[in-house]
């Protein structure tokens, strides 16, 4: 039986303190709850290949959203053996990050696209952080992993997509990423090609974009030395705004 706690209320200690043994979904919400279904069934998946137990009901949360009257709020949910946890926090992009779009960078670790854990939203995210935090001291707004056969993966909390003459482009899957539910969103309502990229795409796109299901969809500007447009991401934010508002 799982201990439900909210915020910094007790837990359990079980595989999830010692081991990183849990999975985690990040959910946005609006005056509702953003793809809450499509969290809840990765989240269900994720706790299927750690072999954490019982799924969770997608109608426990949307109670609990109801209940904690949760609206334009960021909730975390944390899965353990043991554990139910839930916490939030304020949505922190603002009109100005929309507005001058986000400067990446190239970490030099490298993805492992034979890992499971690559395609889950496991609790063992310190290499994601470190790299994510060194990049925003050098400057950087997100940074973006090659796996180990030299193809772009994703950056440490989006998916990545580039633009060029016109056409929409993201890695496959297999190159492992996380399969992102905004990401999911993009390619049902554009038409995206789905291949393997590499260094040499990022220099030669017109325009790049990243998505996650906080930020939404996010315009680059500047990959290291090279400057993109940003004419084709704005008219696909527009209408992702539309969406979930």
């Amino acid at each position: 039986m799982r201990e439900i706690s909210y915020n910094k209320d007790y837990v359990k200690l079980d595989g999830g303190f010692y081991f990183a043994q849990g999975v985690f979904e990040t959910i946005l919400i609006k005056k509702e709850a953003i793809f809450l279904e499509e969290h809840i069934n990765r989240l269900n998946k994720s706790i299927d290949i750690m072999g954490l137990g019982e799924h969770i009901d997608i109608k426990f949360i949307k109670n609990f959203i109801k209940e904690e009257k949760l609206k334009n709020i960021v909730l975390k949910i944390v899965v353990t053996e043991k554990n139910i946890v839930f916490s939030t926090r304020k949505i922190k992009y603002s009109k100005e990050d929309y507005k001058n779009g986000f400067n990446l960078k190239l970490s030099s670790v490298l993805r492992n696209p034979t890992s499971n854990m690559t395609y889950i939203k496991s609790l063992s995210y310190n290499e994601n952080l470190y790299e994510y935090n060194k990049a925003n001291k050098e400057g950087f707004n997100e940074v973006v992993f090659l796996n180990i056969y030299g193809n772009i993966a994703e950056g440490a909390t989006s998916n990545i997509f580039i633009i060029k003459d016109k056409k929409i482009y993201t890695p496959k899957i297999s190159d492992g990423i996380l399969q992102g539910v905004v990401r999911n969103w993009v390619i049902e309502n554009f038409e995206v090609c789905e291949k393997h990229l590499n260094k040499k795409d990022l220099y030669s796109a017109d325009e790049v974009f990243i998505t996650n299901s906080v930020l939404g969809i996010m315009k680059v500007v500047q990959f290291e030395e090279k400057k993109y447009n940003t004419n084709v991401v704005e008219k696909i934010r527009s209408e992702y705004e539309q969406f979930i508002n």
